[in-house]
C-alpha cells in the first residue's frame, strides 16, 4: 500500500510473479491510502492498459458496524473501502480500519457480483487486514517489489472513492518520497511508507497503487 501526501501503461513482455509486498497505510479520514499493484515487465504500459489489468483485481468493500446510524434509525452505519485480490482462494488485502469493528462485510467484484467476507487476519500496527470470500474465477493482482521503487516513478491509484457507483476511480501521480514516517490518530507510528501525489479520497483505502508496469 502507498500513503500519499497528507491533506483513513507498449505491450508487456512475458511476466513472472513477484513475491507479495505491501507497504503501510494510514487513517482514511486523514491520510488517503492505497496499495501498489506492479506487473513484472521491463516496459512501461499505457495508463489505459494498467487500468484494464488491475480493475478485475480491485474490489469494493462495504461494511456494516453494530449500532445506530441515527438516534431514531435502526439502520446500522456503513463504511466503504477497497481491496486487492491476492489469490484464487479468495484472499483479499485491505486496510484494517476499513473492516475494524465491522458486523458484516460485503465484497463486490468488478463484475458486479457480491459476496460476504470474513476477516482471516489483521495487523493494527500496519493497518493491514486480510479478508476472504468464497468465489470462483477471481483475478489476482500481480505484486511487485517496493524496494525497487524510485522517487519520480509514475503511480496510478485505483479505488472506490467516495463510494461512487459505476466502478473504481483512477488517479495518476508519482512517487513523491520513500521511507516516510507518520503518526496516526490511533497513536501508532507507521514507518517506511511510500508517499505519492496521486489523488486519494475516502473509499480508496485498501486499494492498489500501481507503477507503470501494472505491478502492486
Amino acid at each position: 500500500m502507498v500513503v500519499p501526501e497528507p491533506t483513513a501503461e507498449p505491450a508487456p513482455s512475458e511476466t513472472a510473479e513477484a513475491p507479495p509486498v505491501v507497504e503501510g497505510t494510514g487513517n482514511s479520514n486523514e491520510v488517503g491510502v492505497a496499495m501498489v499493484s506492479l506487473t513484472t515487465t521491463d516496459q512501461a504500459l499505457p495508463t489505459v492498459e494498467i487500468v484494464k489489468l488491475l480493475t478485475p483485481s480491485t474490489v469494493q468493500v462495504v461494511t456494516e458496524v453494530a449500532g445506530m446510524a441515527f438516534s431514531n434509525s435502526p439502520i446500522p452505519p456503513t463504511g466503504v473501502g477497497t481491496g486487492v485480490i491476492l489469490d484464487l482462494e479468495g484472499h483479499i488485502l485491505t486496510n484494517n480500519h476499513v473492516v475494524d469493528s465491522a458486523q458484516r462485510i460485503t465484497v463486490t467484484l468488478s463484475s458486479g457480483e457480491s459476496f460476504p467476507a470474513v476477516v482471516v487476519g489483521r495487523d493494527q500496527a500496519t493497518d493491514l487486514a486480510i479478508i476472504r470470500i468464497e468465489a470462483e474465477g477471481l483475478t489476482p493482482a500481480r505484486l511487485g517489489v517496493s524496494a525497487e521503487l524510485e522517487v519520480g516513478e509514475d503511480t496510478i491509484a485505483i479505488g472506490h472513492a467516495l463510494g461512487l457507483l459505476g466502478g473504481p476511480t483512477v488517479s495518476k501521480g508519482v512517487v513523491s518520497a520513500l521511507g516516510r514516517t507518520i503518526n496516526t490518530d490511533a497513536q501508532t507510528t507507521m514507518v517506511d511508507l511510500i508517499q505519492t501525489d496521486a489523488s486519494i479520497n475516502p473509499g480508496n483505502s485498501g486499494g492498489p497503487l500501481a507503477n507503470d508496469r501494472a505491478e502492486v
